[in-house]
């Protein structure tokens, strides 16, 4: 079964995660709650789905089913809640980030990250750039979001080190927090596992790959377009988060990031 925690995130950090990495736009139709189960349609490109969640022994269980555009299409014609957003995936250790800007109903920003157990999830810890954890809050889910609006989210604040790290990872820098480990060892292999997390070796290998990387701040990708229909433009991002170092700081490295216009 897979699993979730979800994060705030600066509303300028997640501009400029998509400035560098683009992202995919996903359409979601979400039908009433039934008695033990709910139901959603989604839309990703030329692909459509039809997901059934359901109870079960050991928790929530989901059954997707591939369907034509065309149908999945029709069935979000007769949804009664909708949302799109631009999904950006974003690699930090081994792990997949996903970086979630939900344009309909609403502008949102958050960070998903996706665990096979509920162990993973419980072990994982969050970089400096991610913000207050969001995923015991109802409001914060997709089928809320849809059914009932984007809630009203709080101030994220950020630092000049929330920033460094973002850029480290970024250029494929990433430093685990301390006490962290990517994956939750495999059964029977507690004992080896701890040991791992504990060794000195691992922490100057990852030195050593450090001081090879190019020079902190300069991203190394170009940048990727961004989904154009979701209009993400410098004029939506007026109202972003009143952050403890400039905003026009974060302004200048997005627009450093686009193609020169000849």
């Amino acid at each position: 079964m897979v699993t979730s925690r979800r994060y705030l995130i600066a509303s300028s950090l997640a501009r400029l995660i998509r400035k560098e990495r683009g992202g995919n736009r996903v359409t979601e139709g979400h039908f009433p709650n039934q008695a033990d189960r709910s139901s959603f349609v989604v839309v990703e490109g030329d692909k459509g789905s039809l997901v059934l969640l359901h109870s079960g022994p050991n928790g929530p269980i989901e059954e997707r089913t591939e369907v034509p555009r065309a149908h999945a299409e029709a069935l979000l014609d007769v949804t009664p809640g909708k949302l799109d957003y631009l999904l950006t995936h974003l690699t930090v250790g081994t792990r997949d980030i996903q970086i979630v800007r939900f344009v309909t109903p609403g502008p949102l920003d958050l960070i998903s990250v996706p665990f096979e157990s509920d162990e993973e999830a419980r072990d994982f810890r969050p970089l400096s750039w991610f913000g207050p954890d969001v995923t015991t809050e109802v409001a914060y889910q997709n089928r809320s979001i849809a059914l009932e609006g984007a809630p009203q989210a709080p101030d994220v604040p950020m630092s000049n080190a929330a920033l460094n790290s973002l850029l480290d990872t970024l250029e494929n820098r990433y430093s685990a927090p301390r006490g962290y480990t990517p994956h939750a060892p495999a059964r029977g292999s507690a004992e080896a596992g701890a040991g791992q997390r504990n060794a000195q070796p691992a922490a100057s290998a990852q030195t050593n790959e450090r001081t090879a990387q190019p020079q902190r701040g300069v991203l190394s990708r170009p940048a990727a377009p961004v989904d154009a229909d979701l209009g993400d433009d410098d004029a939506g991002d007026d109202n972003d988060l009143n952050l403890n170092i400039e905003d026009n700081v974060i302004r200048e490295l997005a627009r450093s990031l686009r193609p020169q216009r000849r």
